[in-house]
């Protein structure tokens, strides 16, 4: 790892402690930890490249739920181009994954619960992104790139 990659990763998780600190504490009743990790790379790329980029948010849980947004509006429609999806994942019962042409990243997987980044090409197409566990019962959405 590269000392800016150290430095920032490092700086990340200062942040995410920092902001875990003054939510408060865990309403849940497991005694299980939560894990966060920040600014995972090698996110799934495409060769044909748009000329939009910028950031995506994604979260699931801590219920049956699952978005994407972008300024902070609901991602229907996102123009093609390479992106940082941000996912915030709620629960260890929940995954976070896209689907779409040119990508097939499961960027959280069960049981993880925290913060994970990576960066994704988006082609022109419809995009899918669900929980695994639960898609066959509604936990799943879809945006379309022009």
């Amino acid at each position: 790892m590269t000392r800016r990659k150290t430095i920032a990763l490092i700086l990340a998780c200062a942040a995410l402690a920092l902001g875990a600190t003054a939510c408060g504490g865990d309403d849940s009743s497991s005694s299980d930890d939560t894990t966060t990790e920040a600014a995972s790379t090698g996110g799934t790329t495409s060769q044909s490249g748009g000329s939009a980029s910028g950031t995506l948010t994604g979260e699931t849980g801590p219920g049956f739920t699952i978005e994407v947004s972008q300024d902070g509006q609901d991602a229907q429609t996102v123009e093609a181009g390479t992106y940082t999806l941000d996912v915030e994942d709620k629960s260890d019962m929940h995954n976070f994954h896209l689907i779409g042409p040119g990508v097939d990243e499961e960027v959280t997987d069960v049981p993880f619960v925290g913060d994970k980044s990576v960066t994704v090409t988006l082609e022109k197409g419809t995009y899918t992104y669900q929980c695994d566990p639960h898609a066959a019962n509604g936990m799943k959405g879809t945006f379309t790139v022009t």
